[in-house]
């Protein structure tokens, strides 16, 4: 590829949104914690659910990312409602 003189490189824009909201998952040893990232904070909920219903994790918490504020954690009895996600 030939460029010409003043011609730079730009780097495209992320392809993905950035992440808001992290599900902290513990588990039982050997399979230690595991930290998944999302976008929507309704996903992130629904993803800490359901690996509280299938019995894959002993502990699980979504924190929001912006201040760090629990939003979701069953075993302290955190649950706060949609609109304050």
């Amino acid at each position: 590829m030939i460029r010409l003189a003043g011609q730079e490189r730009k780097t495209p824009p992320p392809v993905w949104p950035e992440d808001h909201y992290e599900v902290v998952c513990e588990r039982d040893e050997p399979n230690g914690s595991t930290r998944d990232r999302y976008h929507f904070p309704q996903y992130a909920v629904h993803s800490a659910r359901n690996l509280e219903t299938a019995g894959l994790a002993r502990r699980v918490r979504v924190v929001r990312l912006s201040d760090g504020v629990v939003i979701y954690d069953r075993v302290n009895g955190v649950d706060l409602p949609a609109d304050e996600w």
